[in-house]
């Protein structure tokens, strides 16, 4: 899915290095030009500016007292009083200071000297310079366990970490050797482990400290610059520069758990106190990048309120009431391999179904885009390239000199015509008679007839290395990127010769047109260009600037409303969302490596990504897909193997049942009356109960129909939230208007005993898994109560920073989940202790629903007043 992250925070100058204080209420950001800028990390704004130029490197002193900072060009450091942010002290390094740690007394700075080479100590209390360690080659990159006992040296040109023991100031061991030019590396809290980032190697070291070896080698994005360990020690996050995204890594499995695309190149990293946002310094701008480490938040529609979560944690259902719809998300993009090195992809008409070229491999995978999965291959002489009959009927493949066409209802090569051995683009025409092939070694276009494959006349001269080639949607021209004369011809489809020739950028490959026929959009590969042209085609000349991407731009769509293109960047691993109104990046998507073919099904919802490097294709959800239900669908509720979701539609007193395989509404709605508000399944999925306020009623329906099974249950009041007990004997229903809780007998579908008294407003509510506990959110006392369901009564209480609502608990009941619209947070509670544990999580505004994936590992939380979806690791 396409997420966002919040806006970059504007500095107005570069920024460099980076130090959170330890309380975690300011963050220092040293700046390009001397000047550094404190930044409240809460409030999202600077709060004040002070001059200094060591820029370079800067730490703050574990008491918070003091920064250290270093200014490579005059060999010192600056010491900053951080009370009064002013420099207090300079003191001399030698050799070449590139990098500075802090002891975790405060008593100690340790320098890394590459010219030395070794490494300086410099006694705080003198702020002065008591000896230098020799340690050999380039020392680059200095870091202080926060044990203390320790310090690791990176040595960038000898690709090695070198351990100092620092009790007695002397080299331990032989150096450690890492991947390729390690600049930076960080400790864990716990001094169990170092990650280094090889900025060179696209992958990160990990270091056992108590064996000094490296135990794990992590592939991450292009070029990575720095990490920082959560406080917690769960995560590790490396930022890398050329892909321009952050890589958060699990320190448990040691794996990449997934990976976050920002909104500028991250230099540096700094975490805040609770693990929840990292910053980065964007190194080709003028902001502060703003990096949520434990969420993700993606749109889901117009006011959501409840969400459900499919078995396999894939897919969250989220009522939108404000659009009369439920929002389904994919929760995670999907990843197939296919063969060796994919690198163009076509798509259906109807969406169903995905071609993909393995170069490598001199095949065609067939992708099933609804099971996920690859469905068949297609051996050809060769998969260089793909073009899609507007039709569905025909695929045509070019590679190693052959044409190939597959008739898409068999999956069977229906024939093959020789062509060049430097054949490299293929477009079919809007009536799939003509097939156009671009031949980089003659510099020309072949027309192909289709029925059967035949040569049409000679091929039509064009620029040097013709590479792309489309079709216009009306048939009438022919475009052609000309890649070493950096400029597209235009071809006349009924005189088959070039009409105009267009200047564009630096080697262009790809090209795509507008569904207005207005625009074409051409991607610009080199280096000194990495844009996109756009031509106009009624001049046929370039309009406007070209649109940077960076990072090698390669395939190109446009969707279905002409107002964004998606380009593939093949040097960064990511595709760049552009909005066509600003012509500009407004997302990177991180995929593969070496993304280079792309395709968008027909309704845009979903784009299919051939990263040749890595030898899969990414599936990406653009946006959501929207179900329409009944009017202000309120609550959800899905059936416990995952086929099918009930809908309570407060607006139209109505339940709808969606299909889970095919994304529709199955038969009509079931007339229930009133307001129908939250929804429950028994735990064998045959019984579905609906709050009903408008009539203070619960309605019972039998889910075989679905039907109304019997009259509603009167119970009065005021009813919202309601579960069901783990043996589906009991249903609990919290009562705001009577301030009650509420229990039906599942067997009479009656009520059974006496209300039990539930604070000021009970709202929200959830049953422990072993049923001994109800859970209320109440309204009304900014607390939840907890309910022993034997004794009948409220127990306990737990208190917490506003009035909630939505409530979720874990498969193994040792945790709740609780949302709190007024602080846009959701807490956890364990349900052991009574007490909320860490700090709350942020999501988005006025949050509502929550539920939980089965591994209740992750929880999505439906954000009504910002109208989004918050995928939250919890």
């Amino acid at each position: 899915m396409i997420h966002t992250n919040p806006a970059p925070l504007a500095l107005g100058r570069v920024p460099r290095m980076l130090a959170m204080a330890p309380d975690g209420q300011h963050l220092y950001v040293s700046c390009e030009g001397g000047t550094f800028c404190v930044v409240d990390p809460f409030a999202r704004k600077v709060v004040a500016t002070f001059a200094c130029t060591a820029v370079h490197h800067v730490e703050a002193t574990p008491d918070g007292k003091r920064l250290y900072a270093l200014d490579f060009n005059e060999g010192r450091a600056s010491v900053i009083d951080t009370t009064t942010n002013t420099v207090i002290r300079t003191i001399s390094t030698p050799g070449g200071a590139r990098a500075l740690g802090v002891t975790p007394d405060s008593r100690r700075v340790y320098v890394a000297l590459r010219d030395a080479p070794g490494v300086a100590v410099i006694d705080t209390g003198s702020d002065t310079v008591i000896r230098t360690i020799p340690v050999g080659g380039h020392p680059f990159y200095l870091a202080v366990a926060q044990t203390g006992n320790r310090a690791y040296v990176a040595d960038a040109a000898g690709d090695t970490v070198s351990v100092i023991d620092t009790t007695t100031d002397t080299v331990i061991g032989t150096p450690i050797p890492v991947a390729k030019t390690p600049m930076t590396l960080t400790v864990s809290p716990d001094g169990r482990r170092v990650f280094v980032p090889g900025t060179n190697g696209n992958a990160v070291s990990v270091i056992d400290t108590e064996s000094r070896t490296v135990i794990r080698t992590i592939p991450v994005g292009g070029v990575p610059s720095h990490a920082a360990v959560t406080p917690d020690g769960r995560h590790a996050l490396v930022a890398s520069l050329q892909s321009e995204t952050v890589s958060v890594i699990d320190t448990g499995s040691l794996t990449v758990s997934r990976t976050i695309g920002v909104a500028g190149a991250p230099l540096r990293l700094a975490v805040s106190r609770d693990g929840q946002w990292a910053f980065g310094s964007a190194f080709k701008g003028q902001s502060l990048l703003v990096v949520p480490t434990r969420s993700l938040t993606t749109d889901a529609g117009t006011r959501p309120e409840s969400v459900a979560v499919s078995p396999d944690g894939r897919r969250a259902y989220v009522t939108a009431a404000g659009a009369d719809a439920v929002t389904v998300v994919d929760t995670r993009d999907i990843e197939i391999p296919t063969g060796a090195a994919p690198n163009a992809a076509a798509v259906t008409p109807d969406g169903l179904h995905a071609y993909i070229a393995d170069s490598g491999a001199a095949k065609v995978s067939v992708l099933d885009l609804r099971a996920e999965a690859v469905l068949a291959s297609v051996t050809v002489a060769g998969a260089q390239s793909l073009a899609m009959s507007r039709d569905g009927r025909a695929v045509y493949a070019v590679g190693a000199g052959v044409l190939s066409a597959i008739d898409t209802a068999t999956r069977k090569v229906t024939g093959t015509l020789p062509v060049r051995e430097a054949s490299q683009g293929v477009a079919v025409s809007p009536d799939g008679s003509r097939v156009y092939v671009t031949n980089a070694d003659t510099d020309t276009v072949s027309v192909i007839s289709t029925r059967p494959l035949a040569t049409v006349g000679q091929p039509i001269p064009v620029g040097d290395r013709p590479l792309g080639v489309i079709v216009t949607p009306d048939g009438r021209h022919v475009y052609v990127a000309n890649t070493n004369a950096h400029t597209v011809s235009v071809l006349d489809t009924v005189s088959l010769q070039a009409v105009a020739t267009v200047p564009v950028g630096s080697f262009p490959e790809a090209l795509t047109v507008s569904p207005d026929e207005r625009r074409v959009y051409v991607t610009n590969t080199d280096p000194g260009a990495n844009s996109v042209s756009v031509i106009d085609t009624n001049t046929q000349t370039v309009t406007g600037d070209p649109i940077p991407v960076r990072h090698r731009p390669r395939g190109v769509v446009v969707s279905p409303e002409g107002t964004r293109l998606y380009v593939t960047a093949a040097d960064s691993g990511t595709v760049c969302v552009v909005d066509l109104a600003t012509r500009s990046v407004v997302a990177r998507i991180p995929v593969g490596r070496t993304p280079t073919g792309i395709a968008l099904t027909a309704d845009g919802l979903r784009l299919i990504v051939a990263n040749s490097g890595s030898g899969h294709v990414s599936l990406i959800e653009t946006r959501a897909r929207s179900v329409p239900v009944g009017s202000a669908p309120s609550g959800v509720a899905l059936s416990p193997d995952g086929k099918r979701v009930y809908v309570a539609n407060s607006g139209s007193g109505t339940v709808s049942v969606i299909d889970t395989a095919t994304g529709t509404v199955t038969g009509q709605p079931v007339v229930v009356g009133g307001q129908p508000r939250m929804a429950a399944l028994t735990p064998d999925g045959k019984r579905l109960y609906v709050t009903d306020p408008a009539n203070g009623a619960v309605h019972v329906l039998g889910t075989a129909g679905p039907s109304v099974s019997g009259p509603p249950i009167a119970v009065g009041g005021t009813p919202l939230g309601l579960g069901v007990s783990p043996d589906g004997s009991r249903v609990y229903v919290a009562d705001s208007g009577t301030a009650a809780v509420l229990v039906i007998d599942t067997v009479t579908n009656t009520l059974t005993g006496s209300p039990i008294g539930a604070g000021v407003a009970p709202f929200g509510l959830a049953v422990s898994p072993d049923g001994t506990r109800v859970y209320v959110a109440d309204a009304g006392a900014d607390e939840v109560l907890v309910i022993d369901t034997a004794a009948r009564k409220v127990t306990h209480t737990v208190a917490l920073p506003g009035a909630p609502h939505g409530l979720a608990v874990t498969r193994d009941g040792r945790r709740l989940l609780v949302t709190v619209p007024a602080e846009k947070c959701l807490v956890a509670v364990d349900t052991v202790t009574l007490t909320a544990v860490g700090a709350p999580f942020p999501v988005g505004s006025a949050p509502h629903g929550v539920a939980l994936t089965e591994d209740g590992r992750h929880a999505c939380v439906a954000n009504a007043g910002s109208n989004t979806l918050a995928f939250v690791e919890v």
